[in-house]
């Protein structure tokens, strides 16, 4: 039985999700492909099964090219998955041009690549890559926090062909205190950890944060190190651990990735200079140098234990801030996270680093309250947190912002002749007056009805946003009239990625199409056999035909098919030297000549 009726019978008898699974893990082009005979066609083409190759590793190459020969590798349900083997009753089968396919590759590739030549050795004492690590490590914590609260206040849109836009990179390189060309490798990390999400096409972070911020750093750290490495390809997964507990980078990334993978095409091996990008971004290696963060990523420990340790590299968090007459709050080292995302309620964010610097104002104090602060609330905090007290300035704006607060309100109203309309009140006429003005709220449309309040068919929640931004005392109120706290951030829960869904809708396509031409074709055996007819026909190939005769005997011809209509082939029998009509349903088997 040939390779490719075998596969398309495998193929045939697959349910659509683990069909569906192939077509996009193997990339096959689906304008060509008809049938199920012309998928296995499609997927035993060398050039394909050179790209299936590019993943597996050199043992299970070895095997493939020794036709199944040899101790089966760890992932043979993984080969059968991807089309490239078969299993049988007596172990894994390999089709032969998988296997012809995989000896090339095996003679281009040398099984000890040249590694690269000695370097001088390194001068810098141990301490200097110790301390830049450490530095790293603590850059990346301080980014993603800043990133999920960024998220928090205003989501971003992500572009169609993924990454944000270069203008949002350029205004968060600034806030993050990163390099613009890192931000994408930040939205990675925080992604792979499940800190952020795309939500359609908006980036928005997730309840997991909130679980994020309350470990140590080094915990933190690990979260973002280990979930990244678990959401790499099992190429790079390996690779990256083959020198462990070292993390390897730099030349000896690429040596041992070159070793362990032989078909790895210049695409897979141009990804070791992002892998290296982001290791050195993460202080997981100096330089090439692995370091103490890169080696707990790799530890197989728990995290809380492999945790300890990196927690003595950064810098301590601390819980109290030093208050300001000028309003100002200085932070003398990094904040622990629940401290900093309450405190940034109340105060804006100026400069953050090791120590970070935050400001106070009128408006920073009405945001607080109307996010479910009161001003009793404010006070305890911050004398709490404050090593010199609550300021006068500071305590006054909190008694003004409590007099301000809710003076005004928006609520909807269900209008049962003209529909859902916004209300916009205060017992401030003047106040009133002054929105009513506003060229900031002209959108609105709002307008007086002759009972000392506005009234907009713009939705409340629309018009109590505007009405914050443009700075105005706003409370927001249910339809009783009882206070509601706005809340600007989407926060999505944490979802793991699902299938790739690249090309999902030509191959949907596609699976119909095969599931509609078997149907057509009832004997599998008597379509190949018409399938190969055809081409030869069409090829004038000369080729040995098997037949069945009336007494069930078995006579063989030599032949040269000349068309092939209604079931029947018309041929010259070559050593007879006449023409001959023979049923097809009579073809027992079809060889070359």
């Amino acid at each position: 039985m040939s390779d490719s009726l075998t596969l398309a019978r495998r193929l045939g008898a697959l349910d659509d999700g683990a069909l569906t699974e192939l077509l996009v893990r193997r990339q096959v082009a689906t304008r060509d492909v008809r049938d199920f005979f012309d998928l296995a066609d499609a997927l035993l083409e060398p050039s394909s099964v050179r790209l299936a190759l590019r993943a597996i590793d050199r043992s299970t190459l070895e095997f493939l090219a020794g036709a199944g020969t040899g101790a089966e590798p760890r992932d043979a349900a993984g080969l059968s998955d991807a089309a490239l083997a078969h299993p049988t009753p007596d172990g894994t089968a390999v089709y032969e041009s998988v296997a012809a396919t995989a000896a090339a590759v095996l003679r281009d590739a040398p099984a000890d690549p040249v590694r690269p030549g000695g370097t001088e050795p390194d001068a810098r004492p141990a301490g200097v890559d110790r301390a830049a690590a450490a530095e790293r490590a603590f850059t990346v914590l301080s980014a993603v926090s800043e990133l999920v609260q960024q998220l928090r206040m205003a989501p971003l849109r992500i572009r169609a062909r993924g990454g944000v836009s270069a203008t949002d990179d350029k205004r968060l390189a600034v806030v993050l205190g990163v390099d613009p060309v890192d931000v994408g490798a930040l939205i990675e990390l925080a992604t792979a950890a499940r800190l952020v999400t795309v939500d359609g096409d908006i980036l928005v972070s997730t309840t997991a944060a909130d679980a994020w911020n309350r470990h140590s750093p080094g915990r933190r750290w690990l979260e973002l190190a280990r979930n990244w490495l678990s959401e790499q390809e099992a190429p790079y997964r390996l690779a990256l651990g083959s020198a462990a507990p070292e993390w390897s980078s730099g030349a000896s990334l690429r040596s041992a990735f070159a070793a362990a993978f032989p078909a790895a095409d210049a695409a897979m091996t141009e990804r070791l200079d992002h892998l290296d990008r982001v290791a050195a971004l993460l202080g997981a290696a100096i330089d090439g140098r692995p370091s103490a963060f890169g080696r707990a990523a790799l530890d197989p420990a728990p995290a809380e234990a492999a945790a300890i340790p990196l927690d003595g590299e950064l810098p301590a968090e601390v819980g109290q801030v030093y208050l300001q007459h000028d309003l100002s709050v200085i932070a003398p080292g990094p904040l622990s996270p629940t401290i900093d995302s309450r405190l940034r309620k109340l105060a804006d964010i100026e400069t953050r680093g090791v120590a970070s610097a935050f400001r106070i104002s009128q408006q920073s104090i009405d945001r607080a309250l109307a996010s479910g602060e009161t001003e009793l609330s404010l006070r305890a905090f911050l004398g709490e947190i404050s090593l010199t007290g609550l300021p006068q300035a500071v305590d006054y704006l909190i008694g003004e912002g409590g007099r301000r607060h809710g003076l005004v309100r928006v609520r909807r109203f269900d209008d049962p002749d003209r529909g859902p309309r916004t209300i916009v009140h205060t017992t401030d006429a003047a106040l009133l007056g002054a929105i009513a003005v506003d060229q900031s709220l002209s959108p609105l449309g709002l307008r007086y009805e002759g009972d000392g309040a506005l009234w907009s068919r713009v939705d409340a929640t629309t018009v109590y946003w505007m009405l914050a931004d443009a700075r105005y005392p706003v409370l927001a109120e249910d339809v009783n009239g009882d206070e509601l706290v706005m809340r600007r951030s989407r926060i999505a829960a944490p979802a793991r990625p699902g299938p790739a869904e690249t090309r999902a809708d030509a191959v949907s396509e596609l699976v119909l199409r095969l599931r509609s031409a078997s149907e057509q074709s009832s004997d599998d055996s008597t379509a190949w056999m018409t399938r190969l007819l055809d081409k030869a026909v069409r090829s004038r190939t000369p080729m040995t035909i098997d037949v069945r005769m009336p007494d069930d005997s078995t006579t063989q011809l030599q032949v040269t098919p000349l068309s092939l209509q209604n079931g029947r082939l018309r041929c010259v029998d070559v050593r007879a030297g006449v023409e001959r009509t023979v049923p097809v349903a009579n073809i027992v088997a079809v060889t070359a000549a």
